[in-house]
Order: structure tokens, then sequence, then C-alpha cells
């Protein structure tokens, strides 16, 4: 069980481990928490998409959430593998168009 702000780095952890099980298409089911209620959150891999962030080009895994009830948010995530599939975008979008649209500005080697 995850809430909804660390379910970003558990997929991210789950694509990092075996990233040849996850192709576009398939389909990951996370058990997660929100403020009122858990559910099951299906996430799809969508496939590889090319993000500009602070003027460089980021190779990126895309993957998607879609409302799963009629006041749920849509999840989008992007993750950089070669970051070690650090999410390097998350837009969240609410049932009235309404969004949070939040980019990775820097990072360091560990």
């Amino acid at each position: 069980m995850q809430d909804r702000l660390s379910v970003s780095i558990q997929l991210g952890a789950l694509l990092a481990a075996q990233p040849e099980a996850f192709p576009p298409g398939t389909t990951i089911s996370q058990a997660t928490v929100g403020p009122r209620h858990a559910d099951q959150w299906q996430v799809t891999v969508a496939g590889p998409e090319t993000l500009r962030l602070q003027g460089q080009e980021v190779p990126t895994l895309r993957l998607t959430r879609p409302p799963g009830q009629q006041y749920d948010q849509q999840v989008e995530l992007w993750y950089a593998p070669h970051l070690g599939y650090l999410p390097v975008r998350i837009r969240l979008t609410q049932p009235n168009g309404d969004f949070a649209d939040m980019q990775l500005r820097s990072h360091e080697n560990p």
C-alpha cells in the first residue's frame, strides 16, 4: 500500500528493477491510499517519449493513470531510465481541467 505521493517512487523502483518486464501497453496494479479511501490504481506504460527539460532533450518512459472514479484525478508520470527511473515530470489533472505540472529542474549524482 502506497500513498499518492510515494506511488511515483514505488513505480520508478519497479521499472528500475526489471525494465524489460514493462513494455508499452503493460498495466501495473498498485494499491494506493488517498485522504478518504484506498483503491487499486491501474497504471499503463504508455511508452517512450522525449521531453525538453531545462533546454535539454531527455528520453523518458511515460506512464498514465486515468481517473478511477468520477472525481479522481488523471496522473501522468515520466521516468528517465538514464537517471535510474527517477520521475522527471509528474502531471496531475483534476476533473475540471485544472492541473499541476511538476518538472525536474536539476539533480546531483550520488
